[in-house]
């Protein structure tokens, strides 16, 4: 009686439910219809015209000129090129112009900064040609190892034994072999290791090159690399002459370790020849690395040295 009586309630409730739905979406079909109805724009009769738009800025502002710091006329600077500032531990200042010890009956010296003009030509390294083979490793051991050769001139890696002929190069190789010998070490200690050699004949002269898998064979003089004014390169050996920009640069003798070659600089506004040793220049540093190599003085930066 009771399961039957929470049915009821329960068809009672759900009836109402629909009822209610039922009156909400009688009262909302206006609304819906009213959406679908097409909506005319009022229409003036008068074409659209775009109004102009009046922008006002600001007076346009300028940075303004390097004053004169407390400390005198020659501290002045602007605040993205702060100058060298040099602090001398013996008058304990700091000061904008090198420090130059001198006695007091010594004259005023004038210290020129200024940049040296460009020389003309700068070294930037020596190199020693190489050989247009060159041995570079072997495959396999004993009467079946086959060398590897590196062409120089293409950056080909050659595959060869004896008695092949390489036509691009004029040569020819005349004995391969890739042996297992013992060695000693440093303290004395013997170690076995396969060592790679080979002989080729240049198939024009007749000449026999001795090749070695460890030792880049080299051929011709020393090579210099010198950089223009203008950033462009150019090589020489020995004996050659450059001439740029009215002068002549002969270059005589060349090391590679370290780089170095004396030039000889001649003609243009020069009296006289003129015989310099070029080396390969250090990395450009800041004038805060390179200003306090003077004894005596330091390079420092005091934290209210920029003005704004």
């Amino acid at each position: 009686m009771i399961a039957k009586t929470n049915d009821n309630l329960y068809l009672a409730a759900g009836g109402v439910v629909l009822l209610g739905s039922c009156i909400w979406a009688f009262l909302q079909q206006s609304g819906i219809e009213r959406l679908s109805e097409v909506i005319t724009a009022p229409a003036s009769g008068v074409a659209y015209e775009p109004a102009p738009v009046a922008l006002t800025t600001a007076e346009s502002r300028q940075w303004a000129g390097p004053s004169s710091q407390p400390a005198g006329e020659t501290w002045l600077f602007d605040v993205f090129t702060p100058p060298v500032i040099y602090y001398n531990t013996d008058t304990k200042k700091f000061t904008v112009t090198v420090p130059v010890p001198r006695k007091a009956e010594d004259p005023i010296q004038v210290v020129d900064t200024s940049m040296p003009a460009p020389y003309g030509l700068e070294l930037v390294g020596v190199e020693q040609p190489l050989y247009r083979l060159q041995l570079v490793g072997y495959i396999g051991e004993g009467a079946n190892a086959r060398g590897n050769f590196l062409n120089v001139l293409t950056g080909e890696v050659i595959f060869g034994v004896k008695g092949k002929k390489l036509p691009s190069l004029n040569l020819e190789i005349v004995s391969f072999s890739a042996e297992r010998v013992k060695t000693k070490v440093d303290g004395g200690t013997e170690i076995i290791e396969t060592i790679a050699k080979a002989v080729v004949r240049d198939t024009v002269t007749g000449e026999e090159i001795p090749l070695d898998a460890k030792i880049r064979r080299p051929e011709g003089p020393l090579m210099a690399t010198f950089k223009k004014v203008d950033g462009s390169t150019v090589s020489g050996k020995a004996g050659d002459v450059i001439a740029l920009d009215g002068h002549v640069f002969v270059v005589g003798s060349l090391t590679s370790s370290p780089p170095s070659a004396v030039v000889t600089k001649s003609g243009g506004d020069l009296a006289q020849p003129e015989a310099t040793t070029l080396v390969i220049p250090p990395p450009v540093t800041g004038p805060s690395e390179t200003a306090g190599s003077m004894e005596s003085q330091t390079v420092v930066s005091p934290p209210d040295a920029l003005s704004f």
